[in-house]
């Protein structure tokens, strides 16, 4: 997946040297949920470890655990406990704080090797305000101290011109994002981000401007870098604890698509 076994094996064991630090959390997560049983399981619950999720049939719920994804299918009863076989350790890549991102591009690789799945590029990180949706789920987008940024988008079809800047007012700052191109980088050097402050991201309107109607807000949520852990669930619960509903439906959608 990544140029070089041993950067691989460098960057999980890092990732997993600060996960250690983090107390014990869910061990799974449900992420969605469809059937009879769907208003017992709805997204976002907490289960801990030793629960038993029991379906009836037609159930189908989605859990996020320490590895990723995994689909629970009824009838049947699912114990939730700490045996997992599958772990790669992609959550612990998708949560590395980022340092000067490159753009990314549909029919780009994941690293330097492998093709990514789908229609539209997968998040090759985690920490990234989406355009459409940095409002959803309480308005809060969560980045590690230090780490940069991606300004990212569904979409990535045709070229789109944004505006970012702080919803209090003062100077914007225009992004190109150029067509086929779904993650651009945070404009830094123009515009600093600062924990607590709350950032606006507009479309560009006709004249070239801002357009208020076509806008979507977030506030900045500084983590510090020893918490973020290197398990998915974990990671996941860190994300919905502190607002940032937007990135933990990216999370459970990128490991879903991987998982797949």
């Amino acid at each position: 997946m990544f140029k070089g076994i041993s950067e691989l094996t460098a960057a999980l064991m890092a990732a997993l040297a600060l996960g250690s630090a983090v107390p014990a959390m869910a061990q799974a997560i449900v992420v969605r949920s469809t059937g009879p049983s769907a208003s017992e399981y709805p997204a976002g619950k907490r289960l801990p470890a030793g629960a038993s999720v029991t379906l009836r049939g037609g159930d189908q719920v989605t859990v996020l655990d320490k590895a990723g994804t995994r689909v629970l299918r009824g009838a049947g009863s699912f114990a939730i406990d700490s045996t997992v076989n599958r772990d790669r350790g992609t959550a612990a890549l998708l949560a590395r704080s980022l340092s000067n991102p490159v753009a990314v591009r549909a029919g780009a690789v994941r690293g330097e090797g492998t093709a990514i799945p789908g229609d539209e590029p997968i998040p090759v990180s985690i920490w990234l305000a989406d355009i459409d949706s940095a409002s959803k789920g309480g308005g809060r987008v969560c980045l590690p101290r230090g780490s940069d940024l991606y300004l990212w988008r569904s979409s990535s079809q045709a070229r789109r011109f944004v505006w970012v800047g702080e919803a209090d007012g003062g100077g914007t700052v225009r992004v190109a994002m150029p067509a086929h191109t779904s993650g651009v980088a945070w404009p830094k050097a123009m515009l600093a981000l600062a924990e607590g402050h709350r950032y606006r991201i507009s479309d560009e309107g006709a004249g070239g401007q801002a357009d208020a109607g076509k806008s979507s807000e977030f506030e900045l949520v500084m983590l510090e870098p020893e918490t973020v852990p290197a398990d998915a669930a974990a990671l996941g619960t860190l994300l919905l604890d502190n607002g940032c509903k937007a990135q933990f439906d990216w999370l459970a959608t990128t490991l879903e698509r991987l998982d797949g």
